[in-house]
C-alpha cells in the first residue's frame, strides 16, 4: 500500500503548514493498529493526545493543591543577609594589602640596616657615596661648559656669503 499522502502530510506538519483537518487525519491514521514500520517512529507523537484527553483531574485536586501551598508557605523563610557577610570581601582585600605593605617595610628596613653597618646584601651601587656623586656632577658640568664654548665660537665665526663662494 502507498502511504505517500501521509508522508506528505507529515512533512507539511513539521513545516507548520497543515490545517486542523489534516492534523486530525494524521491523528486518526496513527491510532490504527496497522501502521507501517517506517512510520512507527511517529506513533508516540500523534497518539499522546488521545491518551491525554482521557486523563481528568480528580474531585479532590483543588483541596490537595491548596493544602500543599499552605504547607509550603509556612516553611518558607526569607534569606537574611548580614552586613558582615556583604563586606567580608573588602576586609580580605585590606588584609592582603596590609600584609604586602608590612613585608615590604620589613625588607626595606633590613636593607637600610645592612647598608648602614657597611655590609652588602649582594647588590653593589657605585653611586651611593656622596663623593662619587659630586665627582660625576663636576664631570658632567665641565663637559657641558666645553660644549657651550664650542657653540659660542661657531656663532662668532664670520658668515660666508654665497657670492664669495661663487667668485672663487
Amino acid at each position: 500500500m502507498n502511504y505517500q499522502y501521509i508522508e506528505q502530510l507529515i512533512e507539511r506538519y513539521w513545516d507548520c503548514q497543515t490545517t486542523l483537518e489534516e492534523e486530525q487525519i494524521l491523528r486518526s491514521f496513527f491510532k490504527q493498529d496497522d501502521v507501517p514500520m517506517h512510520l512507527m517512529q511517529y506513533v508516540p507523537f500523534f497518539a499522546h493526545e488521545a491518551a491525554e484527553k482521557n486523563e481528568k483531574l480528580g474531585e479532590d485536586f483543588d483541596k490537595r493543591i491548596l493544602a500543599m501551598t499552605a504547607e509550603e508557605s509556612k516553611t518558607v523563610k526569607a534569606k537574611q543577609i548580614k552586613l558582615l557577610t556583604r563586606i567580608s570581601p573588602f576586609f580580605k582585600a585590606v588584609a592582603v594589602v596590609a600584609v604586602i605593605l608590612t613585608i615590604s617595610n620589613i625588607a626595606e628596613r633590613a636593607l637600610q640596616n645592612n647598608s648602614a653597618s657597611g655590609t652588602t646584601v649582594g647588590v653593589t651601587d657605585t653611586y651611593t657615596r656622596k663623593e662619587d656623586i659630586t665627582a660625576k656632577i663636576k664631570i658632567i658640568d665641565s663637559s657641558q661648559s666645553e660644549a657651550m664654548a664650542k657653540t659660542d665660537s661657531l656663532k662668532q665665526a664670520p658668515a660666508i656669503n654665497k657670492e664669495d663662494m661663487m667668485l672663487e
